[in-house]
């Protein structure tokens, strides 16, 4: 990140005034803020917690840079000019509407999850897996019904190590799972047979699947019993 930037980028985030009009999110794990000065949009995220978890969120934060920087050449991901001062990431602001509000209108659109899988397979190609990819706003679409994938907090990359290489494997894994999930909207009848080579579900996704489909049953059930005891209570 060069001088410019960085004193730019400093003298926005000390003024409170400015920094709390341009707040897009918080939470127990820190904020972001977005910096746009005659149309150069970047966010920044700041770590958030008490002493002990503030020093894990930017710990956090960092291992999240070195992610981007790994994925410096790959297309369809933000870019990331770097770390402010030890403790703000810096990423490039994507244009777009998330897959969850534009998915409709994109049912069917082979050529956008097509370019979808490429740009999935191009940061499993730098070593990186996201693993929370199901979440369909971690997809942007961008003018020209370009894809890109935000949110690398909690990726995992792959390093020399036993466990790391092992644990690299699994999340990409979810990681193409994901992507036919995405693509065909739960609807696994419909994959085709070139399609189906991607999709393997792992013992973790069955058991959860499976725990998520016995709290829905019981819910329903709970719910279903309510409605009948009000029932017999407006008798």
């Amino acid at each position: 990140m060069d001088s410019r930037l960085q004193d730019k980028l400093r003298a926005f985030l000390g003024d409170e005034q400015r920094r709390a009009a341009a707040l897009i999110s918080a939470g127990y794990q820190g904020a972001a803020y977005l910096y746009d000065e005659n149309g150069h949009k970047l966010v920044i995220k700041e770590a958030g917690g008490g002493l002990l978890t503030r020093w894990f969120h930017q710990l956090m934060l960092r291992r999240e840079a070195r992610v981007y920087q790994r994925m410096r050449d790959v297309a369809g991901v933000p870019h990331s000019p770097g770390v402010l001062d030890g403790k703000y990431l810096v990423l490039e602001f994507i244009e777009g509407r998330s897959l969850q509000e534009a998915r409709h209108d994109l049912r069917g659109n082979a050529n956008f999850f097509d370019r979808l899988r490429k740009v999935i397979s191009d940061f499993h190609a730098a070593g990186v897996a996201h693993g929370d990819l199901k979440r369909k706003d971690n997809v942007i679409v961008k003018a020209g019904d370009e894809p890109v994938v935000i949110d690398f907090g909690t990726a995992v990359a792959r390093h020399g190590g036993l466990f790391d290489r092992l644990m690299f494997r699994l999340v990409r894994r979810f990681d193409k799972n994901a992507w036919i999930k995405l693509k065909y909207d739960r609807d696994y009848a419909a994959i085709t047979a070139d399609d189906m080579l991607w999709y393997r579900p792992t013992i973790v996704e069955k058991a959860f699947s499976a725990a998520l489909k016995f709290w829905r049953t019981v819910t329903f059930r709970q719910a279903r019993k309510r409605r009948q005891r009000a029932r017999r209570s407006d008798t």
